[in-house]
Formats: structure tokens, sequence, C-alpha cells
């Protein structure tokens, strides 16, 4: 079947199956009873999407949620996720799959250059979305923007995935900062480390793959550059500058948005990225140093290699106290005390906060879906995904042009200088 009329087929298939439901979105979705299962459609079913597909189907035994539609580029993979999830209907296009008013929530799990028009788009079309981290590609910071400014005017919900946000302490740490527990926050430290580039160099199942029939090349490439295929930049893209944006919009968001979550932040006034491809063959970073500096402080230093596993703590320290916590892939020993806050001031005791969640993808998605209900702002907010998208755009285009860049808050934009 060739890919026109396989799309004419699925779209006949859509409306077939959706005919009934001639009501408008919203008055669906607010018909939905307590037991009722909300549909989550799924865009790009490629590795990290075989998580979000085994939560969402255990959601499905609890009656709790349940996925109704996949959407890929590569035909094995969308038809491989189909069958994981009880032969699912399955679409070429991501429109497609976002006309489908079975389709409640749809969880972006495509490449970076895809996830904020593919959100936006969902937005339009009525849905709450659950993102996968970076918020967009680092050079959609204008579009990230969008993003915002869409849900807020359609009343929608977006949920960004990064998953070291799935704990509960983090509003009752905020409120101790607030509190002055370690006085003013004027420093920062948090970073990434591990050894080997195996998170961006992902397998290849079929060296002998071709755009064709089951390989969309153009939908893939979609907004990025054009360039001739490669069976790698298709399925290693993490590799690329075009599709992704390295360890800074990759892992250092992970450390990076818990602190800026308790530290209740806002867009940073200046930003230097560094570091560099030391080790690896490849196009995006294997060494990322941002420092960004916010007004009147903190002044927050990420940090990150991909040639040494040793991990280190992230570190608020404040005129009067630190606050220190760890990651699970350094000492478990140190990861298992939790968050730890140290006052400096006398006749004040060193507290300790055992971790509620962190890294479980599972409850990101279990505070979005509540949220879907009550219509709450969930843990990792698109408020609060933009203004962690800026530092990390910043510090990627500091590298690549050897230049400060420097937020204009008055036009909300970046500028390079």
């Amino acid at each position: 079947m060739s890919q026109r009329s396989r799309r004419q087929f699925l779209q006949t298939s859509a409306l077939a199956a959706v005919t009934a439901a001639a009501a408008p979105y919203i008055v669906a979705q607010e018909a939905k009873g307590a037991n009722d299962r909300i549909g989550i459609g799924f865009i790009g079913t490629g590795g990290r999407c075989g998580a979000h597909l085994g939560i969402i189907n255990s959601f499905k035994q609890k009656g709790i949620a349940q996925p109704v539609a996949v959407c890929d580029v590569y035909r094995p993979r969308l038809i491989a996720a189909s069958q994981k999830t009880g032969n699912t209907k399955m679409y070429d296009a991501h429109e497609e799959l976002l006309a489908d008013k079975n389709v409640d929530v749809v969880c972006i799990a495509s490449p970076d250059h895809h996830h904020a028009y593919q959100a936006i788009d969902a937005v339009n079309a009525g849905k709450d979305v659950f993102c996968e981290k970076p918020l967009t590609h680092w050079s959609q910071f204008e579009v990230a923007k969008q993003i915002e400014k869409v849900a807020n005017e359609k009343g929608k919900l977006v949920q960004v995935g990064t998953q070291h946000m799935a704990d509960d302490n983090y509003p009752k740490i905020r409120e101790l900062i607030k509190s002055g527990i370690i006085g003013k926050p004027v420093h920062v430290e948090c970073g990434y480390f591990r050894r080997g580039d195996w998170g961006e160099r992902m397998p290849i199942p079929d060296a002998n793959a071709k755009p064709g029939p089951d390989l969309n090349w153009e939908r893939f490439l979609e907004h990025a550059p054009k360039q001739d295929y490669s069976v790698s930049r298709f399925f290693q893209w993490r590799l690329y500058w075009d599709y992704a944006g390295g360890p800074s919009t990759d892992l250092l968001v992970h450390t990076y948005t818990p602190v800026f979550c308790v530290l209740g932040l806002d867009f940073p006034v200046r930003v230097f990225g560094g570091g560099g491809t030391f080790q690896y063959d490849r196009e995006v970073p294997d060494q990322c140093n941002i420092i960004a500096d916010y007004k009147d402080g903190p002044s927050v230093v990420m940090t990150n290699s991909l040639s040494n596993h040793v991990n280190k703590d992230t570190e608020i320290r404040g005129t009067d106290g630190i606050i220190k916590w760890g990651m699970i892939q350094g000492s478990k020993a140190e990861y298992d005390k939790g968050i730890r806050i140290v006052p400096f001031a006398k006749g004040k005791e060193e507290i300790q906060i055992p971790w509620a969640g962190q890294g479980d993808t599972s409850k990101l998605w279990k505070n979005l879906l509540e949220c879907v209900k009550t219509r709450q702002q969930p843990m990792c907010p698109i408020s609060m995904a933009v203004r962690v998208q800026a530092p990390l755009s910043m510090g990627i285009l500091s590298h690549r042009e050897s230049k400060v860049a420097l937020f204009d808050f008055e036009k909300q934009s970046i500028v390079m200088q």
C-alpha cells in the first residue's frame, strides 16, 4: 500500500470511529464520568516512548487511563507500539492522531525539534499534553514561548516530562527557602556525569532502512534544515545539532529544573556556555558547562561530562546555610539521605527530608491525569518549562557562537553579544 493510500485508509478508519461523536471536544471531555479512562495518544514511539507506553498500559489495568492511538514516521516502530498497546489505532501524521476524538491527552516523545510545534498543534486541537524533555529544540526558544501563550489561551495543561521533578518535597523546600532557612541564595552548583555516550548513540534497528512507504524522511526533518537521508541521522538523531542539543537539553535539564523550582526563578540576566566534543565522534558536545546569572542572584553553575561517571551533589548556597541533594547515578548512600538543609545560624539544626518520588515518571503521569480532572497546574508546568529552557538554549548559543547570551526582559527574547 502506498503512503498516500495508507493515510487515506487511516483517515477513513478514524472518521468511522468517531462518527457518533458529534458534540464538540470540550463537551465530550466534561461528560466523562469519574471512572472513565482518559484516552492517551502517543506521537513518536521510539526508545523513550517505551517507558510511557508501559506506564499507561499499567494504568489501563487500574482504570485510570488507556492508550488509544500511536503515531510515528517509521512504520515498523509504529506497528510494534500498536501491538504493545493492544492494537491501538495507527497514524502516519500527528495531525491525524490529533483529530481522533478518543484522544484526550497527547504524549509527545518525538525528536526534540518536533516537540514545540507538535505541542502547539495538540493544544490547538483541544488536547492536554505530556511533552518529553526538553520542551523544545535549543534553537526554538521563540516557539517555546508560543506553547505557553496558546496553552493559556486555550486553558490546556502541558506537563514536561523531566522526571527529577516527580517529588512531593519541592513545594516544602521552596517555602523553607522563602522563610530564610539558608539566608539569601547566592550560588548554585548542579551537574550530570556519566561515562559513555550510549544515551545519544541510540541503536540502529535496521542498517538498511531507506526512505519510502515505511520511513518518511521528509516528515522526520519537518522544520529542521534539509539534509540528505542518513541512517544515523534518522535513528541516532541525538548526535546531531539539527535535532538535539547534547548534554545541555538532554541531561542538565534534569538537575537544573528542581533548582529552578525551589528557588522560584525567572529568566536569567546573562548566560555563558562552554565545553566541547573531546572524546566521542559526534556533533553535539560530550562535555558541557553553563553559568547562568540571575538578577540579584543566584549564579547557577551547571556542569557535565560524559567521560567520567563520578557525580556531584546539587548544592544551593545561601548567606546563612546550604541545601544539598544527591543523584541516584552517584553515591547510593548519599542519594538515600534525600535532601539535606544545613542552616548556619546558632541553635538551628540540620533538616533531612527523604525523597518522595524523585525520578519516577509514572508519578508525573499520575499527577497530570489528576490535573486533567481538577484543571490545576501539574508538577512541571509550561510556565516553568519555558523559563528552564531559556538558560539551556542560551548556554548552547553562547557555546556555538563564542558570545555572551543576554536576556532582553522587555522583548522577552535572547540577545547574543
